[in-house]
């Protein structure tokens, strides 16, 4: 598929384009246990507050620039040469926040349900599917989010909504008086809204009239979601429970009931379903950012043969950190930090100096 000159008639809808950021996003809900302490509102409260203003910011470089991809607005804003550099940077933290995210899904499929597959065969699977939903572009994986959203949604608002009946809400207080400053607060604060810095590669294809509605409110509904699933781990488990529960939310959709009936007889199959969805979703939209960034940085115009290239670099990385994940963990984390708070900015303060001068000579 030739992105750069199918960029002009991949118009998606308003619902399509919240979707797909709300699924660019949701891969990074699920907390590890060491990111969880008192802190956490802060930091989430923190995290949201960059993601609202990366999101303005970049609706208003695309409604100001003629430019439909994210390589071609790199490139009018910062330069060729620079916007190769920062290109290839990019492609190198999409490719992390992938195997973070197939990591996580492995390891909690193995524990949870698939406890006599070799991870290593989960984890191929897993990526074969990633690569087959983006052969097509971001169309197809826009229409499969819009499919898949409905049977995503509705059984997670279902346990978030048991679970707050569950809810001891005097453990949240701790929340409100946090105490020392945890050590990783740039990955703990942008974690829950990861893969949002992956709408920089699609926004552009959508009606810039209506563009920043869209970033927004998919921003938002992410940022409620992570809100909602902070108060009930926290209300249910306590603080220093949650930290020791290697997946929170799989716990949690076991302990989901509704008065007298129980509910939790392997409902945490229904939670790992979702969980899976969410991965092949989120691990697709990366997997497209990550070819589009390459393409950029080898002037390429078809992304489908990077797409079959990296499929097995991505697989020996994710399989290496199936033992040990903390080189690609930190990766993740300080280039999310420097996607959303550095790039984005950036781009958005160059656009307005051209804007200006532009302005400047024309008077």
């Amino acid at each position: 598929m030739n992105h750069s000159n199918t960029a002009g008639r991949t118009a998606f809808s308003q619902w399509q384009l919240t979707v797909l950021v709300i699924m660019a996003g949701m891969g990074g809900m699920y907390f590890y246990p060491e990111n969880f302490g008192r802190w956490s509102l802060a930091l989430l409260a923190a995290g949201i507050a960059i993601a609202l203003i990366s999101m303005s910011m970049l609706s208003r470089c695309y409604s100001c620039s003629a430019s439909k991809s994210f390589p071609a607005l790199l490139k009018e804003r910062l330069g060729y040469l620079p916007a190769k550099i920062i290109l290839a940077g990019t492609a190198v933290y999409f490719a992390s926040e992938i195997c973070c995210i197939t990591v996580r899904q492995t390891h909690m499929t193995e524990l949870f349900l698939l406890e006599k597959t070799p991870p290593q065969v989960i984890l191929a699977v897993t990526l074969l599917t990633v690569c087959f939903i983006i052969t097509s572009g971001i169309r197809q994986v826009a229409r499969t989010a819009e499919l898949l959203f409905p049977a995503i949604i509705l059984p997670l608002v279902f346990i978030i909504a048991m679970a707050l009946f569950c809810t001891d809400y005097g453990e949240l207080l701790p929340l409100l008086r946090p105490n020392d400053l945890p050590d990783n607060i740039i990955g703990q604060s942008l974690m829950p809204l990861s893969g949002i810095s992956a709408t920089a590669y699609f926004a552009g294809y959508y009606s810039k009239s209506r563009l920043k509605r869209s970033l927004l409110g998919g921003s938002a509904v992410l940022s409620v979601f992570c809100l909602l699933i902070l108060i009930c781990c926290a209300g249910v488990f306590s603080i220093e429970g949650t930290r020791h529960l290697t997946f929170p939310l799989t716990e949690l959709s076991r302990v989901v009931s509704i008065g007298r009936i129980s509910l939790n007889h392997r409902f945490d199959i229904l939670y790992i379903m979702i969980y899976n969805a969410v991965t092949v979703l989120t691990a697709g939209i990366m997997l497209y950012c990550c070819c589009i960034s390459l393409c950029g940085v080898f002037s390429v115009k078809s992304h489908s043969c990077f797409c079959f290239l990296l499929l097995p670099v991505i697989y020996i990385l994710s399989y290496l950190s199936l033992a040990d994940d903390s080189i690609i963990q930190i990766i993740s984390a300080y280039g999310k930090a420097v996607f959303l708070m550095g790039l984005v900015p950036v781009i958005f303060i160059a656009g307005s100096v051209q804007k200006y001068r532009e302005a400047k000579a024309q008077a």
